[in-house]
């Protein structure tokens, strides 16, 4: 890790996005690792784990939930519910945590999860168009091993009547976070999630008004954009996350994602957060390196597109996350694996102790148990996961035999030919 100076420097310089002014420009990123009950509610543990982060001094954090009940049936694993009435006061009270330690919570919305969806899902998974997704082996992340690499099914083409109603139900989860007091809401058309392949000409083959030029390919989330602003209001914070490029062969170039995000921008989003590549190439997103899309020059092509805050993924290093916004790559530094390492990152940085940070070491072992469907943990940080302690209560035995299970099961996924029976079964559709 390089050397950071003793002084706050641009990380901790405040920013306002909409009403909403943020102490520092760090950012807690989205993560499957909430660990909510098995209904989607907020779980005791989901309420330490983002009070944990917040009281480390992050500048604000964004929570990943879900907001249709196909989003729930297509991800397989309990994700915080948005669309269940009945959750609003267990989602005041992980707000309610948050702002205890002065730090504005995001609700990151997704309609579905489209090509990225389960195959058990109960319903077929719907796209833009339906293209699947084949990942290489040599584009999986460090740590993933799948000989051959992987190829997801096939979704279907979405009806004009199911955008439609998926949008309805991202806009009414957005007002019951709102209700429930969360401080905006964020739009993920990135990766290859549902949105996202609306965006594209490589993944949207539509004819349709949702296909063809910018305008129609940008229009279901400009749509959602200007409903959730007609019911919130003109102070409700709306954020779009997006992929800064698509390096597939003839995937979509920064210049022309930028100019889908400008559309959205004007239809009322107040900042962009950025995900280097899509889901054909993992290990960009979760890259080995820092800096990919700054050292690319994608970063800075949004910022000089867009009149709106920036938000950079995939700078784990202070010293090159102060260095991108010193430079004017963009406005502010999403941390995600690093915050699981280590909750205090921004403190000490903030108070000149960067060389005290427990340092990421990429190996992934974080997404590896959570792709194996098993809790989240960090072996770099033991707390991680047991922020409630719920763990530590459960009885020595109980504790004993999941310790085992989860053993037996991540040694047999380093097996390659363990892994392609796995994934044949993973993959087949439900009857």
């Amino acid at each position: 890790m390089d050397d950071v100076e003793n002084t706050p420097g641009p990380l901790f310089a405040p920013i306002t996005i909409n009403r909403l002014t943020l102490r520092n420009r760090l950012v807690l990123a989205p993560m499957a690792v909430l660990c909510p009950e098995a209904d989607g509610r907020a779980s005791d543990q989901t309420i330490a784990f983002l009070a944990a982060r917040a009281q480390g001094g992050v500048g604000m954090i964004i929570a990943s939930g879900c907001a249709s009940q196909r989003c729930a049936d297509e991800y397989g694993s309990p994700m915080l519910r948005f669309d269940i009435e009945a959750h609003v006061p267990r989602l005041k009270a992980v707000a309610d945590a948050v702002h205890a330690h002065g730090v504005p919570i995001i609700a990151q919305l997704t309609t579905a999860f489209g090509r990225m969806g389960s195959p058990k899902s109960p319903r077929p998974l719907i796209s833009a168009s339906p293209r699947n997704i084949v990942i290489p082996q040599d584009a999986l992340p460090k740590g993933l091993v799948v000989p051959g690499g992987l190829s997801l099914p096939q979704p279907q083409e979405a009806s004009a009547e199911e955008i439609r109603e998926l949008g309805q139900s991202c806009i009414a989860a957005a007002l019951r976070a709102q209700r429930a007091g969360w401080d905006g809401v964020e739009i993920p058309a990135h990766g290859s999630y549902f949105l996202a392949s609306f965006l594209s000409p490589w993944s949207n083959w539509r004819t349709d008004e949702y296909g063809g030029t910018p305008e129609n390919r940008a229009r279901i989330v400009t749509d959602l954009v200007r409903g959730i602003r007609a019911q919130a209001g003109p102070d409700f914070p709306i954020g779009l996350r997006i992929s800064c490029d698509e390096p597939v062969d003839g995937g979509q170039s920064p210049a022309e994602f930028a100019r889908i995000a400008r559309l959205v921008v004007d239809a009322g989003a107040d900042y962009v957060a950025l995900l280097d590549g899509c889901s054909e190439r993992l290990d960009r997103i979760f890259s080995a390196h820092d800096g990919g899309m700054v050292d690319s020059g994608a970063a800075r092509v949004f910022k000089q597109s867009l009149p709106v805050p920036v938000l950079l993924q995939g700078l784990h290093d202070p010293a090159q996350a102060t260095r991108a916004i010193a430079d004017g790559h963009g406005d502010m530094v999403i941390l995600g694996r690093p915050l699981l390492a280590d909750p205090n990152w921004p403190r000490k940085v903030r108070d000149g102790l960067a060389g005290e940070i427990v340092v990421c070491n990429r190996d992934n072992h974080c997404l590896h148990r959570t792709m194996l469907n098993l809790p989240a943990q960090c072996p770099l940080n033991p707390e991680f996961g047991n922020e409630s302690q719920q763990r530590s209560q459960a009885s020595p035995l109980h504790r004993l035999l999941a310790s085992s299970r989860e053993q037996a099961v991540l040694k047999l996924s380093g097996s390659g030919r363990f892994m392609q029976l796995a994934t044949k079964v993973m993959l087949r559709k439900k009857k």
